[in-house]
C-alpha cells in the first residue's frame, strides 16, 4: 500500500507541476505577442525617422556650384 500511496502522491505532484508549466508557457506566449507588436511599432518609427533625416539633409545641404550657376542665369 505504501508504494501505491507514494506513486499517487508523485502523480499528483507531476500534474500540479504540468499545470504550472502550462500557465508559464501561456504567459510567455502572451509576452511574445506583446513584444512583437512593440517591435513592429519601433520598426515603423525607425523607418519614419530615417526618412525624415534624409529629407532634412536634402533641405540643409548647400546648393551645388552648377545649380547655383543655373539659378543665376536668366
Amino acid at each position: 500500500m505504501e508504494l501505491h500511496s507514494a506513486a499517487s502522491e508523485e502523480l499528483v505532484r507531476l500534474r500540479i507541476r504540468a499545470r504550472e508549466v502550462e500557465a508559464a508557457l501561456r504567459d510567455a506566449e502572451g509576452e511574445e505577442v506583446r513584444l512583437s507588436e512593440e517591435l513592429a511599432k519601433v520598426d515603423e518609427q525607425a523607418g519614419y525617422y530615417d526618412s525624415l533625416a534624409g529629407d532634412m539633409k536634402k533641405d540643409v545641404q548647400p546648393p551645388s556650384l552648377s545649380g547655383l550657376i543655373r539659378s543665376l542665369r536668366w
